[in-house]
């Protein structure tokens, strides 16, 4: 048996890949090669024609407010694998461009199967972020 605190160190290295500060829609567009940089050190590109798809999908007056990278929080939970889109902002994106729209407790949430699409569309202006509920 894993101890909680080894899962916890070990979740804590799978998520380095996140952005130690993240960037606006608005600044991002404005750059000819946005980057991200990462709790692990390095910087990420994020490909102009997908902040240009966000971008789309977004009111205009939330550019300010809608952050980069769209975070993933992939959980497990009794075995069953979902996916929650916490930021308000994030979701009423996806739930326009992909047209999801699944809710509980005030969460966009999504099965493994519609990662898929997401994922293909946003390769670098979207990230996974990992939890375990134990």
């Amino acid at each position: 048996m894993i101890s909680d605190r080894t899962l916890a160190k070990m979740i804590e290295a799978m998520n380095k890949h996140l952005p130690v500060k993240r960037r606006t829609l608005s600044e991002m567009l404005n750059e000819d090669e946005p980057t991200i940089r990462a709790q692990d050190g390095n910087e990420y590109l994020i490909e102009k024609h997908e902040i240009e798809f966000i971008s789309e999908h977004v009111d205009e007056l939330d550019w300010e407010r809608f952050t980069l990278p769209v975070i993933l929080e992939m959980s497990d939970i009794y075995g069953d694998i979902i996916v929650f889109v916490r930021d308000k902002f994030h979701a009423e994106f996806i739930k326009k461009a992909f047209g999801i729209d699944r809710y509980q407790d005030g969460v966009l949430t999504l099965y493994l199967y519609e990662m898929g699409p997401i994922r293909r569309k946003l390769k670098t202006a979207s990230q996974v972020m990992f939890r375990v509920s134990r």
